[in-house]
């Protein structure tokens, strides 16, 4: 984290320091859990939460220590939220077709292209699915990855490759009973 952007007092108790905290963060925060556990609106809520329990507890907090913080606040808290609603988490992906005269057939098989997708994404283990979609989705880079997961970058990289082993299975083996 850079923290020259915040003001040159250190605290996260100063509104112009928190202020930078929810620029720089909170929409990478809300992908991560988007990501994670496929839900927006859930999402959205416990950002909310997230910088509420920061700003209750910035006197403890230290401005370097912010980013791990509030990712470290938002997985308890959605955790939370599954446990006692037992719901299942879900990453859909709603993707935009652009259709130019393309034939039917081909919106038919592409359409049922991105639903094997997402059923495999669904099905892929959480440890891989997580740092995939954080690298190919929201184009985050391995190392800021592994300070999100609070894993090695050599993790990153073999959860990732595995991620690709598993689609590139399941897809085959999906591709055979077409």
């Amino acid at each position: 984290m850079n923290c020259d952007d915040y003001s040159s007092k250190d605290s996260v108790c100063e509104e112009y320091n928190y202020n930078i905290a929810y620029k720089k963060h909170s929409k990478e925060v809300f992908n991560f859990l988007v990501f994670n556990y496929g839900d927006k609106q859930l999402a959205e809520d416990i950002i909310q939460e997230a910088f509420l329990t920061l700003w209750k507890n910035c006197k403890s907090v230290p401005l370097k220590n912010v980013r791990a913080y509030l990712y470290t606040i938002s997985k308890n808290k959605i955790i939370d939220t599954f446990r006692s609603t037992n719901r299942i988490s879900k990453y859909k992906k709603h993707t935009s077709v652009t259709i130019e005269r393309q034939t039917p057939e081909y919106i038919f098989e592409e359409k049922e292209f991105h639903q094997e997708l997402n059923r495999v994404l669904d099905n892929m283990p959480e440890k891989y699915r997580v740092p995939f979609l954080l690298n190919r989705v929201d184009k985050k880079k391995y190392k800021e990855i592994a300070e999100i997961m609070e894993v090695t970058v050599k993790s990153v990289e073999k959860r990732i490759f595995n991620a690709l082993e598993f689609l590139q299975r399941e897809l085959q083996i999906n591709k055979k009973r077409f």
